[in-house]
């Protein structure tokens, strides 16, 4: 006798065919019962409670009365549909680089996608998916309303079925769009739920106590913000993982770079690369920080020692090795580093922008008003930014 264990959607949100029956039902309302359902279809309640369950295997034969049941295709009823779609869109979103193209081609099929699903699961990690793609195309106001509804279903998915994945996930995500609007409506909802279910996964509290401490920044509350970046990192300690400890110290290290406490900044990341080593692209990071915290205290020679030292892994990452050389110009009192950058026909206009204002501020305290002009102008050319007066806190 053939059975039916799973849905067929092996990538995004895969769940047994018997829940996925229960959360259609839902769906119907209070006709969809299970002992209303099961007399229509001529089966004994408890067997059918049993099956549902996963206590006893469900024939293609039942299967498929059940979804006649439902009005559904016994296709749809399994995902069998969509399944294809659901592998492209995985392969989309996982590919290594993503063109505007593919991006477009992975926004219709998420919208495809959402626009037939049924069931909770189904709907939240369709939605889940849409949302990303919204972010990766910049939408950040769209994708945020996309990932409260998909917050809906993932509540609705823990309540009956204790099933995490969904509150664990979309909270991080629509958290990351609340920082870029600087909106965090319906944040705090989602974080206490996700601690309520993540109480002993410390990666899942350290990434939580992150989000607040971007969430308190924006508002204004730097004491509270500092507070979590450092709960945050005993968090990521207790977890083991030296990546994400690696990050908590990055964290705590730019709230105490911001309140001014640059002393505390670069302790914190030089104990940071001792986690980060193993990480190239994290640890140009820390170096990048530490050497902007060494030169804000003065210690030069302590910062190009650190530069001199991973010379080699930060050529690797032209951002940050384009950054620290505009901090040459002032570690050695040498322009040509950061005019070197704004030289280098590679670099982004951001960064030739910071090379700008470097080299603007060199010139104006060493009394050279011509060059402070030239690479002001250079600056105002690059950033093309009219009217900059009228953005200024104040005016």
């Amino acid at each position: 006798m053939t059975t039916v264990e799973h849905t067929a959607t092996m990538t995004i949100g895969k769940i047994p065919i018997g829940r996925r029956i229960l959360e259609l039902m839902q769906e119907k309302g209070s006709a969809f019962t299970i002992r209303a359902f099961a007399e229509r279809l001529g089966e004994n309640r408890e067997t059918f409670r049993n099956t549902l369950a996963g206590e006893r295997p469900i024939t293609l034969s039942l299967l498929e009365r059940i979804a006649e049941g439902l009005g559904v295709t016994e296709e749809r009823l399994r995902q069998l549909d969509t399944y294809k779609k659901e592998e492209e869109l995985v392969s989309l979103l996982e590919a290594k680089t993503r063109t505007k193209v593919m991006l477009m081609r992975a926004h219709t099929l998420a919208t495809e996608l959402v626009q037939v699903a049924l069931g909770a699961t189904e709907r939240g990690f369709a939605l889940n998916s849409l949302g990303r793609i919204q972010f990766l195309l910049q939408e950040y106001v769209e994708a945020n309303r996309i990932w409260k509804q998909a917050f809906q279903y993932a509540a609705k998915i823990y309540k009956n079925f204790q099933d995490d994945r969904l509150v664990k996930l979309v909270p991080a995500n629509f958290m990351m769009t609340c920082a870029r609007i600087k909106d965090y409506g319906g944040s705090e909802e989602m974080l206490q739920l996700v601690e309520e279910v993540s109480s002993d996964d410390f990666q899942v509290l350290g990434i939580l106590a992150y989000n607040r401490m971007v969430m308190y920044w924006d508002r204004g509350d730097l004491d509270t913000s500092r507070e979590f970046a450092y709960k945050s990192l005993d968090h990521f300690r207790n977890s083991g993982n030296p990546k994400q400890i690696s990050h908590g110290h990055i964290n705590a290290a730019r709230t105490e770079y911001l309140m001014g406490n640059y002393s505390v900044s670069a302790e914190l990341l030089e104990n940071a690369i001792e986690y980060a080593n193993q990480f190239p692209q994290i640890l140009v990071r820390v170096v990048k920080d530490y050497v902007k915290s060494l030169m804000k205290l003065g210690n030069f020679e302590a910062a190009l020692n650190i530069v001199d030292e991973h010379r080699e892994v930060l050529k690797q990452f032209p951002e940050y090795w384009h950054k620290v050389q505009i901090m040459c110009t002032v570690l050695l009192d040498d322009p040509m580093h950061a005019d070197a950058v704004i030289q280098d026909l590679q670099v982004s206009q951001e960064i030739r922008i910071l090379a700008c204002k470097c080299l603007f501020e060199y010139y104006a305290k060493s009394g050279d008003a011509l060059s402070a002009m030239r690479y002001y102008e250079l600056e105002r050319k690059y950033s093309r930014n009219d009217f900059e007066f009228a953005d200024r806190e104040g005016f």
